[in-house]
């Protein structure tokens, strides 16, 4: 997620002195709970196009309240009548109750009625920049919900009012809709903002440029916005034609150099690369500390037996960021199943497995089993299940249970985990409440439904079976007519076209998703994970105790996530390719 740009820029006139242009630019990518990608780089990118351009410009990165406070009072000081001035923010933001908030580094912010107390009010500068002749306000943000905990219905921001005649401001997206923050080192629309100002174009023509270029690198899904009116033309590449030629000002940097560290960890031997340099050859088991690393977001690389695995750091002054590449082996039953597009549900099955529709996944790993009774008590210290065996698949496992197995699993193997709830990934901490994912981490999880059901069709190598590997039942499954009524032992049926066991029968398993049938076909087309809310957690595959029907690959299941009473509810786990 990635908040908005702020820009602010006074007309630049002559009376009786210069018309200065100033810029305070901020960047806030280093959040403890959300880091984010492009919001340093894209400040850095607006600052130094800006001093190119004869703008006086105040640069801050990753600021924490007071410290944006304090920036924006001394900003706000230096500004004279006649001035143009320009305020630019990159990083988290949100809107409640009507007005748009910034959101600093350095506490995380759990609620949106939080904000008004801890959070930057966007509204509040654009109104004390009303002093300057011109103002410009550039919102650029990736606005997906960024509190842990909170399930807000406000996405975007609100359109706000300057003044009338001198205030102009735009927005990366239109209202209520998400910005991206980027694959690249910018944002697109920040990357196409900074490469049009330099142009001898009025600020309106630019936008309609910004706009077009920004619509058509998205495929339509982000378009900018403008609000406001100008009196006079405006230009940030040169004065208006006719207009007396000023003197320069003397530029302006504010430079803190602030460092951290990244300390790296893998059960790889291989090297490490950062920001595409290479720093150190790393052995299984070794760690390796890099210091004097900028603040800010920065990409990690382990390259390995001709492979290579990314990841995002946010590293923030004086703290060491850990980065830990746990790679999956063959031999530890996890199985890879590549990226595809399948049709997901059934034309023919239950109401609630229709719409049929195309569902892209990336790819992953998942358990070539059912977690077995031997590897829960590894890990959680006892036997949840009725029959005892340690090739027997656990069972009366609640989806709670579930999360805090994998969570446990990840802390114990030294990954990050990807649950937590009120920030907290520890399970030993947790008191019920909203469990929040963390999609990027590369501990264990659950899959989604869309995952489950892929792997289970067999992924790219699908035959179209029916049931998970074969349209008979009997050599790939434990079910009613052939069980004994009781659970078995793992992988004693035949695996699917990916070598993936039981995943039709011997017990059902838990998925991500939340069971909500109306919202079934309507999630994105692509790695969908279910609807925000409902009552019951998805369970996939049948059990030892279903009929073929409930065997199919197509067929959804919903129970409420607190039942681990029944014998028949167990799970596989899963972890994501970075």
């Amino acid at each position: 997620m990635k908040l908005f740009l702020l820009l602010i820029l006074p007309f630049c006139l002559i009376s009786s002195g210069w018309a200065a242009r100033r810029a305070l630019v901020i960047g806030n990518a280093g959040y403890s709970d959300s880091p984010l990608r492009n919001p340093v780089n894209d400040a850095n990118l607006v600052a130094n196009t800006l001093r190119q351009l004869g703008f006086e410009v105040s640069l801050i990165t990753n600021a924490d309240h007071q410290k944006m406070d304090t920036a924006l009072n001394t900003f706000v000081g230096s500004i004279r009548d006649e001035d143009e001035v320009l305020f630019y923010y990159s990083g988290h933001g949100a809107n409640y109750a009507g007005e748009n908030f910034l959101i600093p580094i350095g506490r995380v912010i759990n609620a949106e009625e939080e904000l008004r107390y801890h959070a930057f009010s966007s509204n509040l500068a654009l109104e004390r920049m009303q002093r300057a002749r011109l103002s410009i306000m550039v919102l650029d943000a990736c606005r997906d919900n960024p509190f842990r905990g909170a399930r807000s219905g406000n996405k975007g921001l609100q359109i706000m009012q300057g003044k009338a005649g001198s205030q102009y401001i735009i927005y990366s997206t239109e209202q209520g809709k998400t910005a991206a923050d980027g694959t690249g080192a910018n944002s697109p629309f920040t990357e196409s903002f900074v490469k049009h100002i330099g142009n001898s174009d009025r600020i309106e023509d630019i936008m309609k440029k910004v706009t077009r270029e920004v619509k058509t690198n998205t495929f339509d899904k982000q378009i900018p916005w403008t609000a406001g009116n100008l009196i006079e033309d405006f230009y940030f590449a040169k004065a208006a034609p006719g207009t007396p030629a000023t003197t320069k000002p003397a530029i302006k940097v504010d430079t803190e150099y602030t460092t951290g560290s990244i300390r790296v960890e893998s059960n790889t031997e291989g090297e490490i690369w950062i920001d595409g340099s290479f720093v150190a050859n790393i052995s299984s088991g070794m760690i390796q500390t890099s210091s004097r690393i900028g603040i800010g977001s920065h990409s990690v690389e382990l390259k390995y037996q001709g492979k290579t695995q990314s990841r995002t750091v946010s590293v923030l002054k004086d703290q060491t960021s850990e980065v830990v590449f746990a790679i999956v082996k063959a031999g530890e039953n996890m199985i890879l199943v590549p990226a595809g597009t399948f049709g997901m549900g059934s034309k023919d099955g239950d109401k609630d497995e229709k719409p049929v529709h195309q569902v892209t996944v990336s790819s992953f790993y998942i358990g070539k089993y059912e977690v077995t009774q031997k590897e829960w008590a590894a890990v959680m210290g006892s036997y949840p299940s009725h029959w005892k065996g340690e090739t027997l698949p656990v069972e009366r496992v609640s989806w709670y249970a579930a999360i805090d197995y994998c969570n446990k699993r990840s802390l114990k193997e030294g990954l990050k985990p990807c649950y937590s709830i009120d920030g907290n990934t520890e399970p030993s901490n947790w008191s019920r409440g909203f469990v929040v994912c963390d999609w990027n981490a590369d501990g264990y999880r659950l899959p989604t439904e869309a995952e489950w059901e892929y792997a289970a069709r067999g992924g790219n190598k699908s035959k179209g079976y029916k049931y998970s590997g074969s349209n008979d039942i009997k050599s790939v499954a434990w079910y009613s007519s052939n069980s004994g009524s009781r659970t078995k032992e793992i992988g004693t049926k035949s695996a699917n076209e990916l070598g993936i066991h039981d995943l039709s029968g011997n017990v059902w398993e838990w998925c991500w998703d939340w069971y909500e049938s109306g919202y079934y076909g309507k999630s994105p087309s692509s790695d969908p994970r279910g609807a925000s809310s409902g009552d019951f957690r998805v369970l996939r595959g049948g059990s030892w105790y279903s009929s073929d029907n409930n065997c199919r690959v197509a067929y959804r299941n919903g129970i409420s996530p607190g039942a681990g009473s029944n014998l028949r509810f167990g799970f596989r786990v899963f972890r994501t390719i970075h």
